[in-house]
Parts: C-alpha cells; structure tokens; sequence
C-alpha cells in the first residue's frame, strides 16, 4: 500500500460484539489513539456495538507523511464503518476527534444516528493555532520529551495523579514525534462553523468544568452554532472526559441514546 494512502482494512480498529440498529463510533483525541476509549469500553453496559479506531498519523494506523484534514478522517472513518458492517452510528468524539466527528455527522448524515461531541471545538482559536505550531516544531527538534509534563499536566488540571494518569503520560510520551507533529499541523486552521449548520441528528455537548484546553465558554458557542444540540458540564472532568471520567461519561452517553437518539431513529424508520 503506498504511504498515505489509508483503506478501512489499514486503520488500526477494535470492533466489539453487540446488536441493534446502530453502534457507537469512538474517535480519540489529537495525542492519543484508541486506547483512550479503554476504560468507557469497559464500563458500556448496552447492547450497541463499540467500533475505535487509530486516525491515521496515530496509535497503529499509517503515518502519512503529510497532515491529514478532519474531512479526511471523516472519509476513512465511513469506509471503515461500511467495512465492519454498521448501518448507522453515533459517533462520539473528544477535542479535537470530536471536530472530526461532527465533520463526519455533517457529511454522512444518513449514517448518522446521533452525534456525541465531548471537550468540544469548532474552530482553532489564535492561541491554540500559536500553541499547536510550537508542539509541532518542539518535537520535531527535540521529541515528546520536549513537551513534558506540561502538556499532560494542562490536560489533567485538578485531577488526581493516579495510575490512570502515569499511563496517560507513559503513551504520550512514547508516541512518534513526527506522527504527532502532523496531526497538530492538520488543525491549525480548521473552522467546522459551517458544517455544524447541516447537522440534523440529535446531539449531544459535554463539557469539562476544568479544561483550560477547550474550556466550557467554546463549547457554548459551538451548541449555539449547532441546532437542536444540548449541552452539559461534568463538574469533575478536564480535557479528556471520557478518559478522566469513563462511567459519568458512559452515564450520559446510555441516556442521551435512550431518550432521544434511538426513539428519532425508530421515528423516520416508521415514517419512511
């Protein structure tokens, strides 16, 4: 396979077993890969199937040499659903996986059943743009060492140093540099604005009270921007939710498909 070029079979995914209309497709944050959605995966108590993924430039899936754009994750992240045999999906993302999962939902809309967006953003702020470039360049000179603790400490702001937190920072560090460098540069100017307009399915905002990264006040422009959307804070959590988080986090997920996502669903099946 030339480098790349990405197929469904070539991204690195976990399909678990499960039943019904639809299922959940999980897509990590920019720093991290599948092994994010570990501990919520564990914790998922209903029958819908769960399919992760490494976004290329991530985990185990094709480094690409090139930064890849939220509408291209959004490609391969269809072909690998059509591939695992998913109907339909909720598609649940974090930071800037949940840019690419509402890029997805405004561009697969009838394959998408309902949209989870957590730590949530729209667009690359100034200052995330400045951030970002610097990261980008720091270990491309110097490795992800350069960026530690920092970066790690930032994302898990007033939450506790506990084993959770040691492995987080052991698969940070030990990512590829270059792999990481590209997907920072991938977003430097990204602005989703447009495509949250198109969004139909029902949707779902979850915001960390102590993310400094992507803090709250974004996620309220973002459910402005997007209709019909709803929004609640998780008074515990940071930057990743559903990693900080796993069962308050699956919580809300079981609920928000219990109350809105599969009674919309069985609607336009029985209208159409």
């Amino acid at each position: 396979m030339p480098e790349g070029k990405a197929t469904a079979a070539s991204l690195h995914h976990v399909l678990s077993e499960g039943r019904g209309p639809i299922g959940l497709l999980l897509v990590h944050a920019l720093g991290a890969d599948l092994r994010m959605w570990e501990d919520f995966t564990r914790v998922w108590d209903r029958p819908e199937p769960v399919l992760a993924c490494d976004l290329r430039n991530a985990g185990r899936s094709p480094t690409t040499g090139t930064p890849v754009t939220p509408a291209e994750h959004a490609q391969d992240l269809d072909a690998l659903r059509r591939a695992c045999g998913l109907e339909a999906v909720v598609v649940v993302g974090c930071a800037i996986g949940a840019m690419v999962a509402a890029v997805y939902a405004a561009s697969y809309p009838t394959a998408t059943a309902g949209l989870v967006l957590t730590n949530p953003a729209f667009r690359t702020t100034p200052s995330a743009r400045t951030m970002l470039a610097e990261r980008a360049t720091l270990v491309r000179r110097d490795g992800m060492a350069a960026l530690l603790p920092g970066a790690v400490e930032r994302a898990f702001l007033a939450q506790p140093h506990d084993a959770r937190y040691d492995l987080y920072m052991e698969r940070f560090a030990a990512q590829d540099a270059e792999a990481y460098a590209l997907s920072c540069l991938a977003v430097l100017d990204t602005d989703i604005a447009a495509d949250l307009g198109r969004i139909r399915c029902p949707s779902l905002l979850v915001a960390g009270a102590h993310d400094t990264l992507l803090p709250p006040a974004i996620a309220r422009e973002m459910h402005d921007l997007l209709p019909g959307s709803q929004l609640v804070l998780d008074e515990a959590a940071a930057h990743f939710i559903p990693y900080q988080n796993p069962r308050g986090f699956r919580d809300r997920v079981s609920d928000f498909l219990h109350r809105d996502v599969l009674p919309a669903l069985a609607s336009s099946r029985s209208i159409s």
